[in-house]
């Protein structure tokens, strides 16, 4: 519970709302990345 008052804290800043993007982003891409077909089987 501490950890969601802290990232809610942290949001109210400029600063902080841009290293959620960041982490969201970085997230995104790194499951896209994951998730994605191989190119090749080899």
């Amino acid at each position: 519970m501490g950890a969601i008052l802290d990232l809610t804290e942290m949001l109210k800043e400029p600063s902080g709302m841009i290293g959620a993007v960041v982490i969201i982003a970085a997230g995104y891409f790194f499951v896209k990345w994951v998730f994605a077909e191989p190119k090749d089987e080899e």
